[in-house]
Order: structure tokens, then sequence, then C-alpha cells
């Protein structure tokens, strides 16, 4: 039985792995890899009370404070485990700037050098 559950754990591992890389390994195209979660919005559920906005910009790079989502304040802001800032906006506040079918979030804020960067995601909406 432990074998037979090795084996599927590493079939598993392996066809995860491999998914990943047919699809280019990241789930956006932006180049910032601004990636908005959810990605689907439904407008007449709470969907947990937060937005994520994960990139792919190093954490000690940005002033995390003038991070926005469509002009949205940043409620919080973490860290990733490969070191990339992470931003959380309140869900009610975007929600009531977006509608069905969809919509382009976009992300701004300034790195601590003073330059300024700005990055995207579409989501879905549904009512």
């Amino acid at each position: 039985m432990r074998k037979l559950m090795t084996v599927l754990c590493c079939a598993s591992l392996a066809l995860g792995l491999f998914a990943s890389e047919a699809l280019g390994g990241a789930r956006t195209d932006d180049p910032l890899g601004v990636a908005v979660s959810p990605q689907c919005f439904i407008l007449s559920m709470d969907q947990g009370g937060a937005v994520t906005v994960h990139t792919s910009i190093p954490y000690v790079n940005v002033d995390c404070a003038s991070m926005k989502l469509n002009g949205i304040a940043l409620s919080w802001w973490h860290v990733d485990n490969r070191g990339n800032v992470v931003g959380e906006f309140d869900e009610v506040a975007v929600k009531a700037l977006v509608a069905p079918p969809g919509a382009v979030l976009t992300l701004t804020g300034n790195m601590n050098s003073g330059e300024s960067f700005s990055g995207s995601d579409t989501v879905r909406v549904i009512p």
C-alpha cells in the first residue's frame, strides 16, 4: 500500500509540474506578474473580504504604502514565498468598480527609488 501511495504521489507531482510548464509557469502575462485573485468576481456573494494581488516585484524594492488597485488604497501587504510583494484590497470597494462580463484591474505604485510601476490583470465578473 505504501508503494502504491508513493507512486501515486510522484505521478501527481510530475503531472502538476508538467502542466505548469505547459502553461508557461505563470497565470498572467503581465511583465510585473500582476495576478488578481479571485479571477472570477461574483457580485452577489462575499468571497472572503479581500482581493489579493500577487506580483513578481521584490518586496524590498517597493514603497508598499503607495500601492493602489484602480485607485483603491491598499488594506495591507505581505511577502510571498519568493520574496515578492502581495497586496490585499477591500473586496467591497473593488467590486463597486467592476461590472459583468469582466474588468481590467490595474495595480499602481512606487518603487523605493521613486520610479512608478503599473501592471494589470483581467478578471471575470458575474452578477
